[in-house]
């Protein structure tokens, strides 16, 4: 199998390579040479375009941030040819991104009138870490047969494939559990403001929430790692504070569409998210 790959950010650099290392064909593309660079030195061949990364490729990975990068790089525009002026009758595109179920249907409504396939196949289980471990979990949407013929690729970069169900599903799925992690570090953070204001620090409440404590997470287990380790990451584009911003309006835009009655993401979006952007996650 020929593997085109779209986007070398910090979590598309290690799936890439894991790729490469499992002896797949594998042809990249990123804005940033260093990255596209990094990948040749290992044994993949760099292309000039999205649409060139698609001529070659019988599976096309995307791992971009958002809805409209995913429309560049795959719909393409008269200045840039995307992966779809490239990609020929029975390939599949694999779309990794977090984002809009409807957006994944709004493009592979136009790769099947070409006779391409696409899949959502969102990523979870450690970040880039993870990504670069090849120890990532997939959550995959999309036909059979088109989830059939990504799956010795997605099984390079992964160590569990979950097909959830037909298109938009992986995404969906990937949304709610963002979802739920994102309310836990809300209530984590409150949490330790409330604790503190009573007098016990931190660490404190942390550790005997942590020792058998009805109200501990993974959140609250991991909090020192989350506030101090990571601390480079929280700030930017794409850092945790823009991620933890751009989920929240997922799932809530995701409850709206459907009908379904969310108050307390609704509380998220309107009265939280806001205070994060101005002060800072872990304020």
């Amino acid at each position: 199998m020929r593997v085109g790959f779209i986007g070398l950010g910090n979590m598309g650099l290690g799936m890439a390579r894991n790729l490469v290392k499992a002896g797949f064909e594998t042809f990249v593309r990123d804005l940033r040479q260093a990255a596209v660079d990094e990948l040749v030195a290992a044994g993949a061949t760099a292309a000039g375009s999205s649409a060139e990364v698609a001529r070659d490729a019988d599976l096309i990975c995307v791992a971009v941030f958002t809805s409209e990068q995913i429309r560049q790089v795959v719909l393409g525009s008269e200045d840039e040819p995307g992966v779809l002026a490239g990609a020929r009758p029975g390939s599949v595109v694999a779309l990794h991104s977090t984002i809009e179920p409807a957006v994944v249907a709004e493009v592979a409504g136009a790769a099947a009138e070409l006779g391409v396939q696409v899949i959502d196949v969102a990523m979870t289980g450690g970040g880039d870490v993870a990504a670069a471990d090849g120890t990532l979990t997939f959550l995959v949407g999309g036909d059979e047969a088109a989830v059939a013929l990504a799956r010795p690729a997605l099984a390079a970069m992964s160590r569990s494939i979950h097909h959830v169900g037909g298109l938009g599903s992986g995404v969906t799925a990937k949304i709610v559990s963002n979802f739920l992690l994102d309310g836990t570090i809300a209530l984590v953070r409150e949490a330790l403001r409330i604790a503190e204001s009573g007098g016990i620090p931190e660490s404190r409440i942390l550790e005997i929430v942590g020792d058998g404590g009805v109200g501990s997470s993974w959140v609250s287990n991991n909090w020192p790692r989350i506030r101090t380790q990571e601390a480079e990451h929280w700030d930017g584009a794409r850092g945790v504070v823009a991620m933890w911003h751009k989920d929240v309006k997922l799932a809530h835009s995701l409850a709206r569409a459907n009908g379904v009655h969310a108050p307390v993401l609704g509380f998220l979006v309107s009265d939280i998210a806001p205070e994060i952007t101005d002060r800072g996650l872990t304020v």
